[in-house]
């Protein structure tokens, strides 16, 4: 049984894009788990995470204005927002502690 290229293709696509989205929403665990287990966010910079939010907002409000939206990319801008919002919050709380 052969498969047709475009149900292959579309195949690979869908795939990439659960790849893409997983990857980026993950990415930030390593950062959030070394803050939790260090209780410190010394290691983490908040200007990095702020240009990352902006980003990623600014990335999801073009790709929807601009009719170009594919469903995996979207869930990946949405997910970088999450994600750096979780981390922002972990900077936060721990920065207070340190300060305390």
């Amino acid at each position: 049984m052969e498969m047709e290229p475009t149900v292959l293709f579309d195949m690979i696509r869908e795939g990439s894009g659960i790849v893409l989205s997983v990857c980026f929403a993950i990415a930030y665990f390593p950062q959030i788990i070394r803050m939790f287990r260090n209780k410190s966010s010394r290691d983490v910079s908040l200007g990095m995470l702020i240009l990352n939010l902006i980003g990623y907002c600014s990335g999801l409000i073009y790709i929807t204005s601009n009719e170009i939206a594919r469903f995996w990319v979207v869930v990946n801008y949405s997910t970088g927002i999450v994600m750096t919002l979780l981390t922002v919050f972990f900077w936060k709380y721990y920065i207070r502690k340190e300060i305390e």
